[in-house]
């Protein structure tokens, strides 16, 4: 029973991550990280939803080297996280999606301070590695890349520029409309110089009817005539009040 026990404790699939206690003089006795490739690479992002619902964020690891490679997880921070598997190993070109968990009384701590650290070494056995057989690797042989953590509750994530995989961000989440045509400046152009179009030919309508309106008034014919004369004038303003309202109509539209 003690062995199994013994046994159940060394597992590489553990869901709580290993302790680290961050040192820079440890770092800089350890080799960088070239053995495995890291998705992300520098910052783990957590969006905290409402209430206490655990948040999560998956560590992408890829085998970049020719052999295999045993791996291991650790934080500053373990009582906070679950790590599932904190440990493995990797045969040449595999990948290994790692989901870290943060749980709901962590997230009320100080997060941002929170570090992973991600902990690499070549071996001849595909087979994880226990705890034991970690600790006879010297710290020189040990590669390792640090992780820094972001929190980020939902509102902020909303408002926050997108990152896309070329790091530059997007105005697609978040912005404003800016109330322009949906065509643009062109559009807005061409409806100006409809306008303007527009205005001249009303200028000329109503140099026409003042022309008439002079003649009509000038001519001494008989009352009939001059009935005639102004039902016409009638029934040109009338077009041209019909022409206005029809143009306007489609001009507001």
């Amino acid at each position: 029973l003690a062995q199994a026990i013994a046994a159940q404790v060394a597992r590489p699939h553990e869901a709580r991550p290993s302790t680290w206690r961050w040192s820079p003089s440890v770092l800089g006795a350890m080799a960088s990280m070239t053995l495995l490739q890291l998705n992300p690479t520098d910052t783990l992002h957590f969006t905290k939803a409402a209430g206490s619902t655990p948040v999560s964020r998956t560590l992408k690891l890829t085998n970049t080297s020719n052999g295999n490679v045993a791996f291991k997880v650790k934080t500053t921070a373990p009582r906070s996280y679950l790590v599932r598997p904190s440990a493995s190993t990797l045969r040449p070109g595999d990948s290994q999606d790692v989901q870290i968990i943060l749980q709901a009384q962590g997230a009320d701590t100080q997060v941002n301070t929170h570090r992973f650290l991600v902990q690499a070494v070549p071996v001849d056995d595909p087979a994880p590695l226990s705890r034991e057989e970690w600790a006879k690797f010297g710290t020189d042989a040990i590669h390792q890349h640090r992780l820094n953590v972001v929190v980020q509750d939902e509102s902020e994530e909303a408002l926050a520029p997108a990152r896309p995989s070329d790091g530059r961000p997007s105005t697609g989440v978040g912005a404003k409309a800016s109330g322009a045509p949906a065509g643009g400046p062109a559009e807005l152009k061409s409806k100006y110089d409809e306008l303007v179009r527009y205005a001249l030919q009303l200028e000329k309508e109503k140099k026409k009817l003042e022309l008439e309106l002079e003649l009509a008034s000038s001519q001494k014919a008989s009352s009939s005539a001059s009935g005639d004369g102004v039902s016409k004038l009638t029934l040109v303003l009338a077009v041209l009040v019909a022409f206005v309202a029809a143009y306007a109509a489609k001009f507001l539209s």
